[in-house]
């Protein structure tokens, strides 16, 4: 027999390879390539196979090359535990559990398949790949050494309620966990990676790109990782997140360069103890927090988010207006931080504008409301209308010249409200005088009667106004 023993203390029953004291999926590489070369690899994978067919599915202290696990059905978990793996295959196999534990394995790729968990511990792994996978469970990735981690398309089954979870107490069900990871290069959800193309083909497989589709989780949480800190990493993307469904928790995080999370739907999301040392990316995502999220988590997230580069907050939608004054501050302050005022001055005013939307939001009734209700108008009359709160310089020139030179003058000409030192009155004359008003000059050639008084009184408190205006907006623009 082989003389491979288990930790339990029996010894594996299957039959050596002649010349060796062990079977062929036993043998480690080097003796079984001295032994019989390049045809190690075929017999390595036809015992493998036939051990998978007769029921086999825990294999111990395995060494195997390129295994592809095709049309598998079962209703134990497939593990791996102490072995040595080169590329494990896993297409369109239906498990109850895959799990790999205190193992080295060049590439893990499960495609097309549907699996209760996904339990990865303790074990070095080159690149993880899950696509196109249904799992009813949840997928750890916990202590263990992985350099490349890509998830495209998966999404979780989950059958209901069960057990403790009818009583109200949770269960960490639907869960995609990455945790104690280290050596990390990168991590992509939904990420675009055309080697994995060409390695499927190689197998076989040919995945159609309109089959491509959001992954569908109760959470996503990344804690503890360290990312390789290589200086050729450091401006790359080491942390993508695309068409992602669900919660998201982000925990003792350094990322050494960039992260972005793109066209997701994110629900509670949570920053902890997160630091970015490049550009955090928000684009075309959507934030969805309840009571108990907007009152605790959202308050802390400014503290608990640190990035070091820009943070870009564009066209994401937030159930909130509290949230999204929380992450345009956020985005502001990094680009003033750096030096950008231009692009730090279009998010200033679209956290006004959120602050001012989020008090009108509040409960509140009778004389409150009508009040904050009237506060709101004039806030938007003078604060944002005007200059877009201080960050447009533009806007009190181009409505002071539109206000003056024809509004106000027409209303003088059709109200007939102005006398001068000539019987008949131009529009011109009306224009002159609305210009001399708006000034403050007053020369006294022309003169307001009737309702004229009213005009010209209410278009001298305009010009002022406007010119203080300007003068504020320019001088903070140019010369802070």
């Amino acid at each position: 027999m082989c003389e491979y023993v288990y930790e339990n203390g029996h010894r594996c029953r299957l039959k050596p390879v002649e010349g060796s004291k062990y079977c062929p999926l036993h043998i480690p590489y080097d003796e079984g390539e001295r032994l019989l070369g390049e045809g190690i690899r075929e017999i390595k994978e036809k015992a493998f196979l036939r051990r998978l067919k007769a029921g086999q599915t825990y294999f111990e202290g395995v060494y195997l090359y390129d295994i592809k696990v095709s049309g598998f059905r079962a209703e134990r978990p497939l593990v791996f535990k102490n072995s040595r793996i080169m590329n494990l295959l896993l297409d369109s196999v239906s498990l109850r559990g895959l799990t790999v534990y205190s193992s080295h394995v060049g590439r893990i790729v499960v495609f097309g398949s549907e699996l209760g968990t996904i339990l990865i511990h303790n074990s070095q792994v080159f690149g993880l790949n899950i696509i196109m996978v249904k799992f009813s469970n949840s997928v750890y990735v916990w202590d263990s050494s992985v350099r490349y981690v890509m998830i495209n398309s998966v999404e979780y089954i989950g059958r209901g309620l069960r057990g403790e979870e009818e009583y109200g107490e949770k269960r960490a069900l639907g869960r995609i966990e990455l945790g104690g990871l280290r050596d990390v290069r990168r991590i992509g959800i939904n990420v675009r990676y055309p080697l994995m193309k060409r390695i499927l083909e190689e197998h076989g497989i040919k995945p159609a790109t309109s089959s491509e589709r959001s992954v569908k989780v109760t959470a996503l949480m990344l804690r503890d990782i360290e990312f390789d800190q290589s200086a050729r990493f450091k401006r790359q993307v080491r942390l993508s997140v695309r068409r992602f469904h669900g919660g998201l928790v982000f925990e003792n995080l350094r990322v050494f360069g960039h992260a972005e999370i793109l066209g997701s739907w994110l629900k509670n999301p949570e920053f902890v103890h997160t630091k970015v040392m490049g550009n955090m990316i928000f684009r075309k995502t959507s934030f969805h927090g309840d009571f108990t999220w907007n009152s605790t988590v959202l308050p802390n997230i400014p503290v608990e988010l640190s990035v070091e580069g820009f943070v870009e907050v564009e066209d994401c939608r937030f159930n909130s207006y509290r949230a999204a004054e929380v992450f345009y501050r956020l985005a502001r302050i990094s680009w003033e931080r750096n030096g950008d005022f231009e692009r730090a001055d279009g998010y200033y005013y679209l956290e006004m504008v959120a602050k001012r939307n989020s008090r009108l939001s509040g409960r509140r009734k009778g004389l409150k409301k009508f009040f904050l209700k009237l506060e709101g108008i004039f806030e938007w009359l003078f604060a944002d209308l005007t200059c877009r709160y201080g960050t447009d310089w533009k806007r009190p020139i181009l409505i002071w010249i539109l206000a003056v030179n024809v509004f106000f003058p027409v209303l003088f000409f059709l109200t007939n409200s102005v006398e001068g030192l000539s019987s008949s009155m131009a529009f011109l004359d009306y224009e002159y005088f609305s210009v001399v008003t708006a000034t403050t000059l007053g020369y006294g050639d022309y003169h307001p009667i009737g309702v004229g008084r009213v005009i010209a009184s209410v278009e001298a408190l305009f010009g002022m106004f406007m010119w203080a205006v300007f003068l504020t907006v320019f001088a903070r623009k140019y010369m802070r």
